[in-house]
């Protein structure tokens, strides 16, 4: 819980809040604290990650202050694994949502499965899905480039979802 307050100093911002899906940014610290804890996995997955996150706050290397510029991580992994992302709007537009979200792919890709066992199979490809506001035109693009490809849309309330989805090829 050491970063809520850095994560509450993005997610009380009304222009981040207007990008996710409930539109009400925070108004206190302990929304933030329990933003973080929701990101514990409590369903064993194949890698056994009961327990677990797969959740970073992200700073600037450069930065003397290591303030944090952005979180993101997989959201679930029921019903199938789902990648999120914010950023504070002072960094908007400089390519840290892009390295970011590739750096958790890539990480993510790197975790442990379990061998289905001695047989010869082919294994399908694992999917990760992502979903963001269509007229956000920066996530829009961050998940093209990460190689997300758009699947499908979804209207919600007075709002159209992108959504997406990554195939990972299993080895």
């Amino acid at each position: 819980m050491a970063d809520a307050a850095a994560v509450f100093d993005f997610r009380r911002r009304q222009e981040v809040a207007d990008w996710l899906r409930q539109k009400i940014p925070h108004q206190h610290i302990s929304e933030s604290e329990a933003l973080i804890a929701q990101k514990t996995f409590t369903t064993p997955d194949a890698a056994g990650t009961f327990g677990r996150q797969f959740f970073f706050a992200i700073i600037r290397l450069n930065d003397p202050l290591k303030r944090v510029i952005r979180a993101a991580g997989v959201n679930s992994l029921v019903p199938a694994p789902s990648i999120g992302y914010t950023l504070h709007p002072d960094f908007w537009g400089n390519g840290y949502a892009t390295e970011a979200v590739t750096a958790i792919v890539d990480q993510w890709c790197k975790l442990p499965r379990r061998n289905p066992g001695e047989l010869e199979l082919e294994l399908p490809k694992e999917r990760l899905f992502a979903a963001c506001n269509k007229k956000n035109v920066g996530s829009v693009k961050v998940l093209q480039r990460t190689g997300f490809v758009m699947y499908d849309e979804l209207v919600l309330e007075d709002e159209v979802a992108a959504l997406f989805e990554l195939e990972i090829p299993l080895s």
